[in-house]
């Protein structure tokens, strides 16, 4: 679901700010269910016999939410299957895409095909937003239409994988019970530092797309709401997309890491004076910074997983990884539920200073860097 229909739904519904944003988290339970165990399960079924079926499942929960357009209940349920869907794709087909791909050991190739991830993802994101928003000024029937433009690229996307090969062979040894997949000599590394890095992956551009535009709903104004939240999420995916020079200039993934939470940093900070100052044209600016942050944590992240990962649990780790980062997709209603304790101005400062503190903790815990040429 686009999020900046998420307004509409608002006004539909007449839900509050916090309901408002967990129409935007609701998913996020589906995506944690399913983050457990898909990784797990396709290293031992294979890819293919999960990314198709969850594949199809998207259409499905599109069809879903345009009955959700009048139903709160139905839209949290099509909102829960496709964070399901959401989850299983993202892990398994990462680890797809690597075995497809192949690109050997190279620390330039895991950072080339981490990036085309990257790119891939952010391109969702990017333009969804926005086409919803233009669509919801000049067309008919915006909580049907993009659904149904949506389970029809979903078929034909369907019938265009149904030609990819399998490239995990099944085995049967390996356990269906939730593991990390984490090697034991990385262990460490991955929980202290990458993993609470991880987690702003997603933490950083749900609050610029989905909590900047609706605490500053009403000094932006009714007639442009939509579109300035539709702007916001094209902005924040935008720069996500154009983060490779932040992880060259840092010259390794793990100085990525430490790069894109202070920039992740100054984002919460800038967007925290728009909030204070009630100008909510700083919403670009913050957008970008936390965009790029997203983007280059996500990059640095899938190099360093596809660097201690083997055939055996490539799967499990990278749902291991998503798992922190989707988590990181609930930051607007617990920025939200922290509000409703101390109020929004203290609730943006904490979280901006817990993201300090990840910064400071992950440059002090890096390991020695692999330069990225």
């Amino acid at each position: 679901m686009s999020t900046p229909l998420i307004l509409r739904y608002q006004d539909r519904l007449d839900l509050s700010d916090l309901a408002a944003v967990g129409i935007f988290c609701v998913y996020v339970g589906g995506i944690l269910v399913s983050l457990l165990f898909a990784g797990r399960l396709s290293d031992r079924v294979g890819r293919r016999p999960l990314i198709l079926p969850f594949t199809f499942a998207s259409a499905v929960a599109s069809l879903v939410l345009i009955y959700g357009r009048d139903s709160l209940a139905l839209l949290l349920v099509g909102r829960l299957l496709l964070g399901a869907v959401s989850g299983a794709v993202l892990s398994v087909g990462t680890a797809w895409i690597n075995e497809l791909a192949d690109t050997g050991a190279t620390s330039r190739d895991r950072v080339h095909l981490a990036s085309l991830i990257t790119i891939m993802i952010y391109v969702g994101f990017g333009f969804g937003p926005i086409t919803s928003a233009l669509y919801d000024k000049v067309g008919p029937a915006p909580l049907i239409v993009p659904y149904l433009v949506h389970a029809g690229v979903t078929a034909a996307v369907l019938l265009g994988m149904w030609r990819l090969p399998e490239t995990k062979h099944p085995d049967p040894t390996v356990s269906l019970r939730p593991q990390l997949g984490v090697p034991t000599e990385t262990r460490r590394y991955f929980l202290t530092v990458l993993a609470p890095a991880g987690v702003w992956v997603f933490g950083f551009p749900s609050t610029s797309f989905a909590l900047f535009p609706v605490i500053l709903r009403d000094a932006i104004g009714g007639e442009n709401d939509v579109l300035v939240a539709g702007l916001t999420g094209t902005v924040t995916a935008v720069a996500g997309l154009a983060s490779r020079p932040i992880l060259a200039a840092a010259g390794s993934t793990a100085t990525g890491l430490v790069a894109a939470m202070w920039l992740g940093v100054v984002g919460y900070i800038i967007g925290t004076v728009a909030f204070i100052t009630d100008l909510w044209q700083l919403i670009p600016v913050s957008a970008i910074a936390l965009g790029a942050a997203s983007g280059t944590l996500l990059t640095s992240g899938l190099a360093i997983i596809e660097s201690i990962a083997d055939p055996s649990n490539r799967g499990a780790l990278n749902a291991t990884f998503y798992f922190a980062a989707y988590i990181g997709m609930a930051m607007p209603v617990a920025v939200t539920l922290l509000a409703r304790v101390v109020s929004l101005n203290p609730a943006l400062i904490a979280v901006t200073a817990t993201a300090g503190l990840v910064a400071l903790s992950t440059a002090r815990a890096a390991p020695p860097p692999q330069p990225v040429t």
